[in-house]
C-alpha cells in the first residue's frame, strides 16, 4: 500500500503565486500537451519566403505582409526553416551583447489535412529567437518572448478548412528580456527551431506529471497528475521494455486529477541503466475522438539526505560537461544525427553529466538522454541581463520562462535537477524564481549557478530551500575547502574553464569530488567550441599567430576570438586533446592505487609472478559483470604475452587481479610496460592505461650505456680562434661561437644538425597564457646572451669538454636575467654530455612556463619518437590523458608539438633518420616547438601548468633566484643508419608516421 504521505527530501516551501499571474501566463500561447509520437501532426519546415530589416523599421509595403491580400513579394526571398537569418547571407553573426536589432519577417501557405476536421488545430514553434508575432490568414494568434522555449497557439478559429492559409511572422531581436538570451555564445536570430501543426480533439490533454516515490525495497510508486480543457477520463498503459504490460490505470478529470499506481518488480532508470517504460494516455469524452499521448518515461526519484546528492537512494556522482546547441554550418538548428553523435561523443568521453547551458536544449536532446543515460541539468533561460533582476515588471518574464522550460522537460527522467538561470545575482526577483519552479515541480532539487568569488561571498545567504550549492571556477584549494565547509549537495555547474588547449585542475579536482561525499561532481566548460564556418579573403599563414582552427587557407571556425575557443572538441566534433584528459579523469573504472586516487605511498601489491592490480568500479549502481581487463605485457614496443582477466566488482568496491608475467632471460636490454584496458560487456574500450614495469632484478635499462658502446670512436680535434671554439669528431663538427655562446652542431658534410644550444625558460604560448599576459608577466621569447660569456675547454684523451658561463636575457628586457653554467663534454664515441645549471638573477619576476636547455634543428627534421608518456602533450595538473610506450609522431600531426612527460628517450629526426637523440639522465619533460626557423627541441627541468581561461596554474614556476634550473642528458648526433640498439626501442629511422591532420592548422599548434 502507498505511503498517505511521501516527503522528497528538500526543504519544505510553500510559494503564493497569484491567480492573476495564471492566468495571465496561459492568455498566450495556449496550454496544450506538446504532440508525441501518436499526435496527429504536420511539420511546416521548409523553404519559407523571408524579407529581412536591419532595425524595428519595415516599410510601408511590407508593413501589411501579414494580410491575405499581400502579393508584393518581388523582393522577397527564400529562407529555410529551421534556421538562422545570419547563417543564409541575411545579416553578418553577432556574438553575445553585440547583437544588432533586426526584424524578420516570414510567410508560409499551409493547407489542414481534411481528418482534421473537427479537431481543434494547434500551431506550436520549438524556438524562435529572439522574439515574434503569428498571424494565421492575417488575424494575430499570440506573440512571445522567450527564445528558448517553445509555444503552442490555437489557430483553429483563423484557419479554412480544405483552402489555403497563410501563416506569417514577425521576429524580432529586440523584445522584453532578449538579454537573457545571449549568454556567452554565438547570437543567432530567426525561427530556428521546427514549426509544427497538430490536431487535438476539442476537450484536451492541457499537461501532465509522471513522478516516482520509492518506498522500501525499492517499491515504486508512480504518481500521476493530469489536467485536461474539460471534464474528461483518462485511462492508460504502462509497458515494460518488453512490451508487457506492467499496468493498467483509469481516473477521471474534471478536469483534473490524480492517481498513484504501485509498480511491481519496477525498472528503475539511472544513467548507468537507463530503463524506459512506454505510458500510454488516452483522453476520453462524449461526443469526440479521444486524444492518445505515447511517451517514454522512466521510474526513478532523485533525494537528498544528509547534505549527499542521491539518485534511488544511492549516492551518485555527475562525471560532467557543459553543452551548448551550436553547430558549424548551422548554428542553433540541429538534426537528429547532430544530437545523437554530440552525446556519443559525450559517453564515450565517461561523462555521465550534462548541463545545458544556457538554455533548455533541443528538446529530442533531452529525449536522448534518457534512451542513452545521461544525466541532466535543465536551465530555465536567464542570464547576462543583471540590469533587470531588480525590476519588478521582469518578475513575469522569469516565471513565464521557467513554467515553459518545467512543462516541458518535466516528465524527463534524464532531468535531475532544474538550475535556475546562469551567474546572476541573488535578487527578490530570482530568488522568487527558483521559489516558483519549486512549487511547479517538488520532485527535483534546484541550484543557482553562481560566479565563484560571488558565491564565496554570499553563499551563507541563501535560504534554506536552496537545494543545491553552485559555485563556478574553484581553485584545487577551494575544493578541498568546500569538502569540509559546505553542509548541501555541491556541484560545480561550470569548472576548469577551457581555453585552447589550455584546461588545467581537473584531474586534481576531480579527484577531491570523487572522495567527498557532499561533491556531487561538476561539469567542464565545455564540451565544443563554439565556431561557425567563415570565409576569409585573406589566406593564413602557416606559422602566424592566429586564434582560430583553419580548415584549409580561406576557411576556418569563427570563435569570436577567444569567446568560444574552450571545447573539449573542436567546432567540428573532432576531439581535441582536453577530449581525452576528460575521458581519462572521468574513467569509471580505473587501476586504483596507480592513478592518483591513492597517494604514491600506496604501491602496487605484488607477488612472486608479478603485480596484483586492483581495479576500481567507480558506477554508482552497475557490477562489472560482463567487463573484462585486457593486458599486454610489451618490450620495446613488441608484445611478449597478453591477457584477459573477467571483472565482477559490484558498484563502488574493486576487484584484485593478479597478473602472471613471463620476463624474458636478459631484460635489462629493453624497457618494459604493462598495457590495461578495461572493456565493457560491449568490447568497447573505456579506459586504458600503461604501467611501466620493471625486471625481477630491479635494474632498469640504462640507455646512454647500451647506445654509447653501439656508438663508432673517432678521434676528436680541437680548433680556436678569436670567434669560435671548433670541436670535430669524424660524424660532425661543434662550433662555439665566442660572442654568444651559440653553438652549432654539424654533419660531416657541413649541414647543420642542431644550434642554439642555448639555457631556455619559455615555450609557445597558448591562447590562455597569452591572454593572461595582457596582465601578468610571463616570459616569453628566445633567451639571447647579453654579454660575451666565459667559455673554458679542457682536452683530454677521449673527451673535450666546454665550460660556459653567462648572463641571458629575455629578448624584450634586460633585466629579466638568467645566469649560470653549462658543460658539453664531447665523448670520442660522438655523444655530448649535457649538464646545465642556472638561475634567474635577484631583479628577476613573473612567471617562467617552463625552463632547461634548448637547440633548434631544421624545419626537415619533422619526426619525433620517444619512450615515455604520450602520445599527447602534458603539463603538472594535465597528464592524465597519457600512458607510458613508445610514440612517433609527424610534424604535421594535429598532436606534435608540446611537452612529453616522464620521457626516457626522445629522438628527432629527418624522414631518412638525420637529427639527434636526447636521453635525459632521468625520465624529463622534453618538448619540440614548430617555429619559423625550425623545430624548437629542448630539455626541461621545471615546467609551470597550463591554467585555464583567465586563470593561473596551479603549478607556478615563479622567476626568482631559489628556482633552480639544472638537468642533466646526452645528446647523440644521428646519421641515417642508426645504430642497431636504438632501431631497436624505436624501430626504422625510415618507418613513417601517419598524421593526424583533420585541419590545415589550429590555434596553440
Amino acid at each position: 500500500m502507498m505511503p498517505r504521505f511521501h516527503c522528497f527530501r528538500f526543504a519544505a516551501l510553500v510559494v503564493f503565486i497569484s491567480a492573476g499571474f495564471y492566468s495571465a501566463l496561459r492568455a498566450q500561447p495556449k496550454n496544450v500537451y506538446a504532440p508525441t509520437a501518436s499526435t496527429p501532426t504536420q511539420s511546416l519546415d521548409g523553404e519559407w519566403q523571408f524579407r529581412y530589416y536591419e532595425g524595428s523599421k519595415i516599410s510601408e509595403t511590407d508593413a501589411k505582409f501579414n494580410q491575405p491580400g499581400f502579393f508584393d513579394t518581388a523582393t522577397w526571398k527564400s529562407i529555410t526553416v529551421p534556421g538562422h537569418w545570419e547563417l543564409q547571407d541575411f545579416a553578418e553573426p553577432k556574438y553575445g551583447r553585440d547583437l544588432v536589432e533586426g526584424t524578420g519577417l516570414y510567410r508560409q501557405l499551409f493547407r489542414v489535412p481534411p481528418e482534421w476536421n473537427g479537431q481543434r488545430i494547434m500551431l506550436r514553434f520549438e524556438g524562435v529567437l529572439y522574439g515574434y508575432e503569428v498571424w494565421v490568414n492575417g488575424k494575430s494568434v499570440g506573440t512571445w518572448a522567450s527564445g528558448f522555449n517553445p509555444a503552442t497557439f490555437d489557430i483553429t478559429d483563423h484557419v479554412r478548412d480544405n483552402l489555403e492559409n497563410i501563416l506569417t511572422v514577425r521576429v524580432s531581436t529586440r523584445v522584453k528580456g532578449w538579454e537573457f538570451d545571449t549568454n556567452d555564445c554565438w547570437s543567432l536570430s530567426g525561427i530556428y527551431r521546427g514549426v509544427t501543426l497538430f490536431a487535438v480533439p476539442p476537450v484536451y490533454l492541457e499537461h501532465y506529471t509522471a513522478r516516482t516515490t520509492l518506498g522500501e525495497n525499492n517499491q515504486a510508486w508512480l504518481e500521476l497528475k493530469a489536467e485536461a480543457s474539460g471534464a474528461a477520463t483518462l485511462t492508460g498503459r504502462l509497458l515494460a521494455a518488453d512490451g508487457t504490460v506492467a499496468k493498467e490505470f483509469v481516473f477521471p478529470l474534471e478536469p483534473k486529477g490524480e492517481t498513484a499506481l504501485e509498480i511491481p518488480d519496477a525498472k528503475l532508470w539511472t544513467a548507468e541503466t537507463p530503463n524506459l517504460y512506454t505510458l500510454e494516455l488516452t483522453l476520453s469524452s462524449p461526443g469526440q475522438k479521444p486524444q492518445v499521448i505515447t511517451e517514454k518515461i522512466g521510474l526513478r526519484e532523485v533525494g537528498i539526505v544528509d547534505g549527499v546528492l542521491q539518485l534511488n537512494g544511492v549516492a551518485i556522482k555527475l562525471r560532467g560537461v557543459n553543452h551548448h546547441d551550436i553547430w558549424p554550418d548551422t548554428g542553433r538548428t540541429a538534426t537528429i544525427e547532430q544530437l545523437r553523435r554530440d552525446l556519443e561523443l559525450i559517453l564515450a568521453a565517461n561523462c555521465n553529466f550534462l548541463r545545458t547551458a544556457h538554455y533548455p536544449p533541443d528538446k529530442r536532446l533531452i529525449a536522448l538522454c534518457d534512451e542513452l543515460g545521461l544525466y541532466v541539468m535543465d536551465e530555465v533561460p536567464f542570464g547576462y541581463g543583471d540590469e533587470h533582476l531588480t525590476k519588478p515588471d521582469y518578475q513575469d518574464v522569469l516565471f513565464t520562462r521557467a513554467r515553459a522550460t518545467v512543462r516541458r522537460d518535466e516528465n524527463h527522467p534524464s532531468v535531475i535537477v532544474w538550475s535556475i538561470g546562469n551567474e546572476n545575482p541573488n535578487t527578490p526577483l530570482t530568488l522568487r524564481t527558483g521559489q516558483y519552479v519549486k512549487e511547479l515541480d517538488p520532485s527535483r532539487p534546484i541550484c543557482f549557478p553562481q560566479v565563484g568569488s560571488y558565491f564565496a561571498k554570499t553563499y551563507s545567504e541563501l535560504p534554506e530551500w536552496v537545494d543545491i550549492y553552485a559555485p563556478h571556477y574553484p581553485v584545487v584549494a577551494t575544493v578541498r575547502d568546500y569538502a569540509t565547509k559546505l553542509d548541501r549537495p555541491i556541484i560545480h555547474t561550470e569548472y576548469a574553464h577551457a581555453l585552447g588547449l589550455a584546461t588545467d585542475r581537473i584531474q586534481d579536482e576531480w579527484a577531491i569530488m570523487q572522495t567527498s561525499p557532499h561533491h556531487a561532481g561538476g561539469a567542464v566548460w565545455m564540451f565544443q567550441d563554439q565556431g561557425i564556418l567563415r570565409r576569409s579573403d585573406k589566406r593564413v599563414e602557416d606559422l602566424a599567430p592566429n586564434p582560430y582552427v583553419w580548415t584549409d587557407p580561406t576557411h576556418y571556425y569563427d570563435t569570436h576570438t577567444l569567446d568560444g575557443m574552450d571545447g573539449l572538441t573542436y567546432a567540428d566534433r573532432t576531439p581535441s586533446v582536453d577530449y581525452w584528459q576528460v575521458r581519462s579523469v572521468y574513467a569509471p573504472v580505473k587501476v586504483w592505487k596507480s592513478e592518483g586516487l591513492l597517494t604514491e605511498e600506496h604501491p602496487l601489491l605484488y607477488h612472486t609472478d608479478g603485480p596484483v592490480l586492483e581495479i576500481a568500479n567507480l558506477y554508482d549502481f552497475r557490477t562489472l559483470e560482463g567487463f573484462t581487463l585486457e593486458w599486454r605485457f610489451v618490450q620495446n614496443g613488441s608484445k611478449l604475452q597478453t591477457g584477459l582477466a573477467p571483472l565482477k566488482a559490484k558498484a563502488s568496491t574493486t576487484d584484485l587481479v593478479p597478473i602472471s608475467l613471463k620476463w624474458p632471460k636478459k631484460p635489462e636490454s629493453g624497457f618494459h610496460w604493462l598495457e590495461l584496458r578495461i572493456l565493457n560487456e560491449k568490447n568497447i574500450s573505456i579506459h586504458e592505461l600503461s604501467l611501466r614495469v620493471t625486471p625481477p632484478s630491479g635494474i632498469k635499462i640504462n640507455y646512454g650505456d647500451h647506445l654509447q658502446g653501439d656508438l663508432r670512436n673517432s678521434r676528436l680535434k680541437t680548433e680556436s680562434t678569436a670567434d669560435s671554439i671548433k670541436v670535430k669528431h669524424a660524424r660532425f663538427m661543434l662550433s662555439v661561437a665566442r660572442g654568444t655562446g651559440e653553438i652549432t652542431l654539424l654533419n660531416n658534410i657541413n649541414a647543420v644538425i642542431a644550434s642554439g644550444f642555448l639555457p631556455h625558460a619559455s615555450r609557445k604560448f597558448t591562447e590562455a597564457e597569452r591572454l593572461r599576459g595582457q596582465k601578468e608577466s610571463i616570459w616569453s621569447g628566445a633567451m639571447l646572451a647579453v654579454e660575451p660569456p666565459t667559455i673554458d675547454v679542457k682536452e683530454e684523451r677521449n673527451t673535450v669538454t666546454l665550460y660556459i658561463t653567462g648572463r641571458y636575457t629575455l629578448r624584450e628586457t634586460n633585466e629579466q636575467i638568467i645566469a649560470g653554467t653549462h658543460v658539453i663534454r664531447v665523448d670520442r664515441n660522438g655523444s655530448l654530455n649535457v649538464i646545465y645549471d642556472f638561475s634567474p638573477e635577484t631583479n628577476a619576476t613573473g612567471q617562467i612556463l617552463e625552463a632547461g636547455f634548448a637547440m633548434s634543428l631544421p624545419a626537415t627534421a619533422t619526426e619525433f619518437r620517444w619512450i615515455g608518456d604520450g602520445p599527447y602533450a602534458g603539463y603538472p595538473g594535465k597528464d592524465a590523458l597519457n600512458r607510458f610506450g613508445r610514440y612517433h609522431l609527424t610534424r604535421d600531426d594535429l598532436s606534435f608539438q608540446g611537452n612529453r612527460r616522464g620521457v626516457e628517450l626522445a629522438t628527432l629526426t629527418q624522414t631518412e633518420g638525420t637529427g639527434v637523440a636526447l636521453l635525459p639522465a632521468r625520465a624529463s619533460d622534453v618538448a619540440v616547438e614548430r617555429t619559423a626557423n625550425g623545430i624548437l627541441l629542448s630539455h626541461n627541468a621545471v615546467i609551470s601548468g597550463p591554467g585555464n581561461k583567465g586563470g593561473g596554474p596551479e603549478t607556478f614556476i615563479k622567476a626568482a633566484p631559489e628556482t633552480h634550473i639544472a638537468g642533466q642528458f646526452t645528446l647523440v648526433p644521428l646519421e641515417a643508419n642508426w645504430p642497431k640498439t636504438l632501431r631497436t626501442w624505436l624501430g626504422e629511422p625510415n618507418e613513417t608516421a601517419q598524421a593526424f591532420a583533420p585541419f590545415s592548422r589550429s590555434y596553440d599548434q
